[in-house]
């Protein structure tokens, strides 16, 4: 996948997610396609559909075969491996944007009532530590 210009660009918009979803639920598939299944739900131009896939295709999420008539898309990667990808990309900015807000809201996130929790926490801690120290 080509290299984002900032983190956060691994995140899609509300249009970009509504394609992705419709060529993960369809597979191959093409323009007239999705822009048919989106046209089911809101008033769409297919242009607007066309442009969309391209520029998911320049991003390197859709694949595009140009080999036939009209082209035909396929995602580049899974539902779950752009789920991964893209929480991936936003807690590692997150971390190092603003490091302190953001463990502190993973702390209050965990569950600290699991005692198994708290003591891989404190482990991390202490392994942090020895490294300083």
């Amino acid at each position: 996948m080509p290299k984002r210009r900032t983190q956060l660009d691994g995140v899609l918009g509300p249009l970009e997610s509504e394609v992705m979803e419709a060529v993960w639920t369809r597979g191959d598939t093409t323009v007239r396609d999705v822009h048919e299944t989106l046209a089911l739900r809101r008033d769409i131009a297919y242009t607007t559909v066309m442009t969309t896939m391209s520029r998911l295709a320049a991003k390197g999420l859709l694949i595009r075969d140009t080999s036939g008539l009209a082209h035909h898309y396929r995602a580049g990667l899974s539902r779950d491996e752009y789920a991964y990808s893209t929480v991936h990309s936003v807690v590692d900015w997150l971390v190092n944007s603003f490091p302190e807000p953001a463990i502190s809201y993973f702390l209050d996130v965990v569950d600290t009532e699991d005692p198994a929790v708290v003591d891989a926490l404190r482990a991390s801690v202490e392994r942090l530590r020895e490294r300083e120290g």
